[in-house]
């Protein structure tokens, strides 16, 4: 098992407060939160408020991490996502591939990333649109004091082996993620450390196993003296000749 850390560049980015929940889900822009020298923050949230004079206003928060992947050329076989939750108040929380930081983690998280979801359309459900990093976890089993798990779909291993850099969009499920509006006035949250937390105990990374590939020796060259045969790499290789 290897860890592979996000960057410091990490953060949350809190929506603007609208009188529609469509204004709000869709906005493409807000304010950032816990990127330099914080230590835990509100990690997604959707929110309900009842407004002054009568109606309501709504809002969203969602979280952005980058990993650096480039070192990474073998088949990777399995990964966990890791997240050291603070606090959990109903909803849920799904992981999805992610377009900010430039799209490569070239530059800072910025307000304007909001919306920076592979598939993401104002109007439409992620459902089916969206690039499935980790299925949702239920606030209810949220941990406060410990981390949370995603585990890894297949996309996250492709893009893990194939990409330079793996960029995460964490955002509320039920509400969020579904675009169904909330139906009673309350903050449907979770909380969690960033990269910022002094330390790495309850920083935020990504567990892999990469594939054990060939095992064998090949012209009398044992098999883990062997980084690569014909410039593929041995985790990537399941015969040589038809020989496994």
């Amino acid at each position: 098992m290897a860890d592979l850390y996000s960057s410091n560049d990490d953060g949350g980015i809190v929506g603007v407060i609208n009188a529609t929940w469509a204004n709000a889900r869709d906005d493409d822009s807000g304010a950032l939160s816990s990127v330099a020298g914080s230590n835990s923050s509100t990690f997604t949230a959707v929110t309900r408020f009842n407004a002054r004079g009568g109606g309501n206003t709504y809002r969203v928060i969602r979280s952005f991490m980058w990993f650096d992947t480039s070192g990474i050329t073998a088949t990777v076989e399995s990964a966990t996502i890791k997240i050291f939750g603070v606090t959990a108040n109903d909803g849920s929380v799904i992981a999805v591939k992610s377009t900010a930081f430039g799209g490569d983690g070239g530059t800072a998280l910025h307000g304007d990333d909001l919306d920076a979801i592979t598939g993401y359309s104002a109007g439409a459900s992620l459902a089916g649109n969206a690039t499935t990093y980790g299925p949702q976890i239920l606030t209810s089993s949220w941990s406060t004091s410990a981390y949370n798990e995603f585990t890894g779909t297949s996309d996250l291993l492709a893009d893990m082996q194939n990409n330079d850099a793996v960029i995460i969009c964490f955002l509320d499920y039920t509400n969020d993620y579904l675009n169904s509006t909330p139906t009673s006035s309350a903050t449907f949250n979770c909380g969690a450390y960033f990269t910022n937390n002094t330390g790495t105990s309850k920083d935020p990374y990504i567990e892999y196993e990469l594939a054990s590939g060939y095992t064998h020796n090949v012209i009398g060259v044992a098999a883990a003296n062997i980084g690569k045969v014909n410039s593929v790499a041995t985790a990537s290789i399941g015969k040589i000749n038809s020989v496994d």
